[in-house]
């Protein structure tokens, strides 16, 4: 499951604290409104990863979470100022919400349009600024425990 995912990757990230820049923890109010303003339920693993971290730099990785109730005056890492922005830029689909720029053209995204076998959302690419009908929309993470585990191990090697 991915919570597991999810703990073994707060393993690593404690391990190696030096590496760590968070953002404080979010508040229950923080995560609820988040959700309310980009009409979705986070998954638990997501929801404990924004209670523990808010957002997370690890070592070059960031991670896009919520930290601050002004999201229309935030920036990023805030997953929810980065996708209304995204939204607002190329029409990104609203079923996308954006968790980690790769730097490199390519977004990975919670794609709530594309469920794992416990309801919750995969990570899949994305490509700014490609039509709709372009997107491949490849899945790289079966959750978000997953991919939080995949990205800080691969940090530390």
């Amino acid at each position: 499951m991915s919570i597991e995912k999810y703990n073994q990757a707060k393993n690593v990230i404690e391990e190696n604290d030096y590496l760590v820049d968070d953002f404080v923890g979010a508040s229950d109010a923080i995560i609820e409104k988040a959700q309310v303003v980009l009409d979705v339920n986070f998954p638990k693993d997501y929801k404990t990863f924004l209670a523990d971290y808010g957002a997370l730099t690890f070592g070059s990785i960031e991670v896009y979470g919520v930290f601050k109730e002004d999201f229309e005056d935030s920036g990023v890492p805030d997953i929810v100022w980065t996708t209304i922005n995204e939204r607002k830029l190329v029409d990104m689909p609203k079923y996308l919400l954006i968790l980690h720029n790769t730097g490199m053209g390519e977004l990975y995204c919670m794609n709530f349009a594309d469920l794992n076998s416990h309801n919750e959302p995969r990570i899949t690419s994305y490509y700014p600024g490609f039509p709709e009908k372009a997107q491949q929309n490849e899945v790289l993470y079966d959750n978000f425990g997953e991919f939080l585990l995949d990205m800080v191990q691969e940090e530390i090697e």
